[in-house]
């Protein structure tokens, strides 16, 4: 298998040309440089890695957009001048992939599934990992799992190796900063890739002080589809638990009153969480398919609240914290029903 190593690459250092010079012997494939907008005053550092070896190739342009852009820039140079490639492999250019672990990537990936998504998986020690990068991937972690179901213990791997058969998929993916590793599990996920975890080892240069990761603002990007879907949900519950309440006072606390008030509370905050979600959570434009495909899921969480909410409202003193309870299981339900078969890429 012809296979490309591509690097996306801003502001370099010395021990970038180190880093280069070692990679170079250890791997025998051609190497992709994106420069991700460094600017005029790191062109001499790139020249230098240019000279090193004719397998480097070097893409640029001009302002910094982001490591998610330059990946993605990365693979329109791929499919427009490399067309004799059938294999990619993505990593670091800050030396915390070892030269090895590529090559043992790049070796991989010919015996794998013609869909499948290879990571290079970290192993993370809380006495030996820096504490942004342990709390940072344990919390990233957390969150994957309950978007998807799957546990991974190295969500923020920039060390993959996929064919390029999954360049067309992997070019839509929306993202442009470190959010944008992040969405091509979540697309793994719908797309129904295989994930496959390779061991590598963990390196810190220097405890990880020049990474580039902004842990406010990219740790937003990274949790947007799941807080999005916490504040749209938080909405339509307070919608949903204020009808609910004010319709068991009229109407009454028996049997078929809880399921009067539990279709009509659910069906007006219903609506609202639909729009919420198509819009401002997974921003799928088109209406058809999705929107019967929520109100499958709408009718199914209704029968599943109303039997839960009956049940325990005959043991716990409260009928809103019995609902509380029940919405409370629904909602994790809900999200990744939502993520894995309603509002998927291609829904039309």
């Amino acid at each position: 298998m012809n296979v490309l190593l591509m690097i996306p690459i801003y502001e370099p250092s010395k021990k970038t040309i180190t880093f280069f010079d070692t990679l170079l012997q250890a791997t025998t494939c051609d190497i992709l440089i994106v420069d991700d907008g460094s600017g005029a005053h790191y062109q001499e550092t790139f020249h230098t890695i240019r000279q090193l070896s004719p397998r480097i190739h070097f893409y640029s342009y001009p302002q910094n957009h982001g490591k998610g852009y330059a990946l993605k820039y990365g693979l329109h140079m791929i499919q427009q001048h490399f067309p004799e490639v059938e294999g990619i492999v993505t990593a670091d250019g800050d030396g915390q992939h070892h030269p090895q672990d590529i090559q043992r990537l790049i070796h991989a990936l010919p015996n794998q599934p013609s869909r499948a998504l290879i990571l290079g998986v970290r192993s993370f020690e809380k006495k030996t990992t820096p504490a942004k990068s342990y709390w940072g991937n344990r919390l990233t972690s957390g969150f994957f799992w309950l978007a998807t179901g799957l546990r991974l213990q190295d969500t923020q791997t920039g060390l993959r190796a996929f064919p390029t058969t999954l360049m067309p998929i992997l070019t839509e993916i929306n993202g442009a900063r470190f959010d944008y590793e992040m969405n091509v599990l979540l697309a793994a996920k719908q797309q129904q890739l295989t994930l496959i975890s390779i061991p590598i080892q963990t390196i810190y240069e220097d405890n990880n002080q020049h990474s580039h990761f902004r842990p406010i603002h990219d740790s937003l990007l990274i949790y947007g589809p799941l807080l999005r879907f916490i504040g749209a949900s938080l909405i339509s519950a307070l919608l949903d638990s204020s009808l609910f309440l004010l319709l068991t006072l009229l109407l009454g606390r028996t049997s078929l009153p809880l399921l009067i008030a539990t279709v009509l509370a659910r069906l007006t905050s219903g609506v609202i969480n639909y729009l919420l979600n198509r819009r401002y959570v997974f921003r799928q434009p088109r209406q058809s398919a999705t929107a019967f495909r929520y109100a499958c899921l709408f009718l199914a969480i209704i029968f599943f609240s109303w039997i839960g909410v009956n049940c325990l409202a005959q043991i716990l003193p409260s009928i809103f914290l019995s609902k509380l309870i029940v919405d409370g299981l629904l909602f994790f339900l809900s999200f990744q029903v939502q993520q894995r078969y309603i509002f998927v890429k291609g829904a039309s």
